[in-house]
């Protein structure tokens, strides 16, 4: 995956976020409550997702330290910082792999 990919994905999921928070009405509480706790669960399963290669073995180190950055900023619970972390992490492990 190259460097732009990656900005384009961060891009489209932070514009779709955005425009859902501006173009949508205010969920109900019970909404609320639930989709309180998918963040988690969703973004667990795409990491894995993406620390897994075609044929089954572990991505390459600068996937694995981009997985390990955006997981680091989770506790800000903020995709943009996550999406950051991420993003540095990756280019950390191109410079140093």
């Amino acid at each position: 995956m190259n460097e732009w990919l990656l900005i384009a994905i961060g891009l489209v999921t932070y514009g779709s976020r955005a425009a859902a928070l501006v173009f949508l009405p205010r969920p109900s509480a019970r909404v609320e409550e639930v989709l309180a706790r998918m963040p988690a669960p969703i973004f667990a399963s795409l990491a894995v997702l993406s620390l897994i290669e075609a044929d089954g073995g572990l991505a390459g180190g600068p996937v694995l330290l981009a997985a390990l950055g955006a997981l680091a900023m989770t506790p800000r619970r903020s995709l943009a910082v996550c999406l950051a972390g991420g993003l540095a992490g990756y280019l950390v492990g191109q410079l140093l792999l």
